[in-house]
């Protein structure tokens, strides 16, 4: 597979199977997995007293991811996939108190009940806040939860800027558990901890700008804003808006694209990332990388402004692509053909070999890729590769010609794993 022309707008050949083998869920969700779901979302749903760590605040992002992957398990692997969603639950349960539930307080509507909670996330008052998000997650629905919060969660940082990630995953998996909603409360009250940290440049662009129809290229290869002082979320982010580079780099080639047009072009960089850059990064920057611009446009058409989203997740590339990059990335580029032709079994070896395998493996082969992945992915107890699995089958879905760059990326983090001294893809 490579893409034809010249630039990084140019299609990719489709793959021989249009919908690359990945389903969203099987036709019948087994009875037994909607209620491990439902009783894993339980022990979640109640916040802790002390501030979350990174364990605590991945939770409910880790509890949809691990849900969503179930389906997608090789049939001999589902009892050990579902071990290691039970024991989330356990982890999560043993990790210290939690909050009391907050007395029944009756809201009109949903707006009523989503404005209350914005002010109390303005004024930091963490309890006003989980009442109304508790309220919320049980009166609403998965949409209308996205549309009563899409606005005020865009833009936020805090909760390492994953409120946006809650809000796309949820309606997957609300279906099978109704508890899994309660997981917002959870993260409001670290976005009401971290109120004053949010996106905000690209609230303030003139209207009269230009608009250009190079988004891709100016990903490529950004100039660096500088040391952000770690590789964390929100010094990321803030020092590519503070440093003025969000606004030069993003704001024209924002202005006039569509959100499936920058969901495409943002997801292939971000998946480029993971196969031509640092691999040290592989876990967390690239992984972040597509997750986090993927969610901001899954979400963009709930929020008043899809534009504004698609700043937003532009950011996000950007953050990435200028603090962590070392290289410039080819659009063009594809691997060599393995050696080796077992897909499969690329997986257990090398990064770069797994990719290659699942990038030139024929047709028939992807939904054993498919399977062999999200197996790989649910067994793992890194929570990032979980979610980063269920991004990529999403990515390919919704960029049928691109697919085979998606599940290559998610092969990629997989061999990742497997290679680190006592790690490795495993659930014990």
């Amino acid at each position: 597979m490579t893409i034809s022309g010249s630039t990084a707008e140019a299609p990719l050949r489709p793959v021989a199977t249009p919908a690359t083998g990945i389903h969203p869920t099987p036709a019948a969700t087994p009875a037994s997995d909607a209620a491990l779901c439902d009783a894993v979302a339980d022990r979640i749903a109640r916040p802790k007293i002390a501030e979350a760590d990174s364990f605590v605040l991945h939770a409910p992002l880790e509890l949809l991811a691990r849900c969503a992957l179930l389906p997608l398990v090789a049939p001999g692997e589902r009892e050990r996939a579902r071990r290691r969603l039970a024991r989330l639950g356990e982890a999560y349960d043993a990790w210290g108190p939690a909050i009391d539930d907050p007395l029944p307080r009756p809201w009109p509507t949903a707006e009523a009940a989503a404005a209350d909670l914005v002010r109390a996330i303005d004024a930091g008052d963490l309890e006003a806040a989980d009442a109304a998000a508790a309220w919320l997650a049980d009166a609403t629905t998965a949409e209308e939860l996205a549309r009563a919060l899409a606005d005020d969660v865009l833009p936020r940082l805090a909760a390492a800027a994953h409120g946006a990630i809650f809000l796309y995953q949820l309606p997957r998996v609300a279906a099978r558990s109704r508890s899994a909603a309660r997981g917002l409360r959870g993260l409001v009250r670290e976005l009401a901890r971290e109120r004053e940290w949010r996106l905000g440049w690209q609230r303030e662009r003139s209207r009269d700008g230009r608009a250009t129809d190079d988004l891709v290229e100016r990903l490529l290869c950004p100039p660096s804003p500088g040391d952000p002082g770690s590789s964390f979320i929100i010094p990321t982010m803030s020092l590519v808006e503070r440093s003025g580079l969000a606004r030069e780099l993003l704001d024209e080639p924002t202005r006039a694209i569509s959100v499936p047009e920058a969901s495409r072009r943002l997801a292939r960089v971000a998946a480029w990332s993971m196969l031509q850059d640092d691999p040290n990064h592989a876990p967390y920057g690239w992984t972040h990388c597509l997750s986090m611009s993927q969610a901001a446009l899954g979400i963009a058409d709930r929020s008043s402004d899809p534009r504004a989203a698609i700043a937003i997740a532009a950011t996000y590339v950007l953050g990435f692509r200028a603090t962590l990059g070392r290289v410039a990335l080819d659009p063009g580029w594809e691997p060599e053909p393995p050696t080796d032709d077992d897909p499969l079994a690329a997986l257990d070896g090398s990064p770069s070999d797994a990719a290659a395998a699942v990038w030139h493996a024929p047709a028939a082969a992807v939904p054993a890729i498919v399977a062999g992945v999200a197996t790989r992915a649910a067994l793992h107890h890194d929570a990032h590769l979980a979610k980063y699995a269920v991004a990529c089958f999403d990515a390919a879905r919704a960029d049928r010609a691109a697919g085979r760059l998606y599940l290559a990326a998610a092969a990629f983090l997989c061999a990742w794993w497997a290679e680190q001294p006592g790690d490795g893809l495993r659930d014990e």
